[in-house]
């Protein structure tokens, strides 16, 4: 994706769908020059002290046990991506979804220049669908450190790390770069511990670990 579609729009969004696969639609734009997002480079979004030390802002609509599982998801993760979440949490809300609101999507990743928000269908999320939690809540926050941490160079060379082929089931647009590179963020994040029906269907790299040294090298060079 080049940056003249990063700056399209200011939109990312990511999608689980039922048992098959996300549904989703990113483009990348620059931050505005005002607001909590602002970029110094064009294409990642500056992140400050202040943000860097808060965490995760909740939706009344969040409940302490919903709060629970979400934080318990991200805990699954590597700590080199735990370490990438923690970098852009601070710039994050995390809202409930009506169900059924994104065409039957459990989940949807956001951003403007207010901050990024992640909706999740959470009716679906604690019933038939609890065993995606984990899945559906990394590949979102995959998309936000897409936008916040990753240049087009950086995609790019994730992209080209990723196989081609594989099938997308009912998803939406999961050839795109954006997408496969949330997909299979989510796959490393979590150590390929993603349940059957999970994600889109990405083939996954030669070398899942080989794929994420250059999120480790990124995850190191973070402030502390």
């Amino acid at each position: 994706m080049n940056q003249q579609a990063r700056q399209a729009a200011m939109l990312l969004a990511g999608a689980f769908v039922l048992l098959v696969a996300f549904v989703s639609l990113k483009d990348k734009a620059l931050p505005s020059s005002g607001g909590l997002l602002t970029t110094k480079d064009g294409q990642t979004v500056d992140v400050t002290g202040e943000a860097r030390a808060a965490g995760f802002t909740y939706d009344p609509g969040v409940t302490a046990a919903d709060r629970v599982w979400i934080e318990a998801a991200i805990a699954n993760v590597r700590p080199e991506a735990a370490a990438l979440i923690a970098e852009v949490d601070g710039l994050v809300t995390v809202r409930p979804m009506v169900t059924g609101s994104a065409g039957g999507a459990i989940g949807l990743a956001s951003g403007g220049p207010g901050g990024f928000t992640v909706d999740l269908d959470l009716a679906r999320l604690n019933n038939d669908l609890v065993m995606e939690r984990s899945v559906a809540v990394v590949h979102e926050l995959g998309h936000i450190i897409d936008f916040a941490l990753v240049d087009d160079a950086a995609l790019a060379r994730f992209d080209a790390g990723i196989p081609r082929g594989g099938g997308c089931g009912l998803a939406v647009n999961c050839d795109q770069p954006a997408e496969r590179f949330a997909d299979t963020f989510a796959k490393w994040a979590l150590r390929g511990a993603m349940s059957v029906g999970s994600g889109y269907g990405v083939p996954m790299p030669a070398s899942i670990e080989g794929w994420g040294e250059p999120l480790g090298a990124l995850s190191a060079s973070l402030p502390k």
